[in-house]
């Protein structure tokens, strides 16, 4: 991107500027346009805000009940998932809390299955959408398999260990109850992952919340801000199970369990 210049140093030096909103000593705080205590604490759910925060949009509160739905559905309090095993090796460390969940939250933020790939996903999906509505079945269908053979990944699809995604159903019930409609991304990710099966590959919880954000109007960038802590739920448990217990007792490695194939031990002069 563009680097700033000396007229913009100038312009800016020793003054802050937000679009985003603020807060007048002793007087009124704002967020995109919205006033925090005669406003969003009346009116808006903490999701509503949150979305606010990330979009400038608020919306409907059975969108946000949606979206809200989407963090619980994956806040697995499993100490073996990456995430959830960092903050569990904090907590037996004894490491501050605070130090302990933003690492868990940092290291969600993968390429693969993190928060990286939703982003990818995003882009991929927005052009295949594109490609699927205006050329057809055919035209995805190409589309695809050159994406296969290019970056022998797709994103939004696939899974570690199995090929069953559980989160999808009950998130389509959800949605059905909050009458949240599917749009044009999830039919083209539908339709996506018909094509995929050859390859047995199927689609994927961040695939589906991907399609899910785009219909209802997010952008890639606005997909990944929001979902850096849709793990959230899972990491508190994990952290204070291990921090409650005795120190040291979470996955604890002696040396002869690492398989060592350095240098032999020697007499040193």
């Amino acid at each position: 991107g563009r680097f700033m210049n000396w007229q913009s140093f100038a312009d800016r030096r020793d003054k802050v500027f937000s679009n985003s909103g603020g807060w007048t000593i002793g007087g009124e705080a704002s967020l995109h346009g919205y006033n925090l205590h005669q406003e969003l604490i009346h009116q808006s759910s903490w999701m509503q805000s949150m979305i606010l925060s990330v979009t400038g949009r608020l919306y409907p509160e059975n969108v946000a009940q949606f979206i809200e739905a989407m963090f619980v559905a994956t806040g697995y309090p499993d100490p073996r998932l990456w995430c959830n095993r960092i903050v569990s090796l904090a907590g037996t460390a004894r490491c501050p809390a605070a130090g302990a969940i933003s690492a868990g939250i940092a290291s969600a933020e993968g390429k693969v299955y993190g928060g990286q790939s939703e982003y990818f996903a995003a882009n991929f999906l927005g052009g295949a959408r594109t490609i699927y509505m205006e050329q057809g079945e055919s035209c995805l269908e190409q589309f695809i398999i050159q994406e296969v053979r290019d970056k022998r990944v797709v994103y939004g699809y696939g899974r570690p260990l199995t090929k069953v995604e559980e989160r999808i159903a009950p998130m389509e019930r959800v949605a059905e109850r909050l009458e949240v409609e599917q749009g044009e991304h999830l039919l083209t990710a539908w339709e996506i992952e018909k094509q995929l099966k050859r390859w047995r590959m199927v689609m994927n919880y961040g695939g589906y919340v991907v399609a899910r954000l785009m219909d209802l109007g997010f952008s890639a960038r606005e997909i990944h801000q929001l979902l850096i802590t849709i793990f959230y739920i899972g990491l508190q448990p994990c952290y204070i199970e291990a921090f409650e217990n005795e120190p040291g007792t979470f996955l604890p490695i002696a040396c002869e369990d690492i398989l060592y194939e350095g240098q032999q031990e020697r007499d040193l002069p």
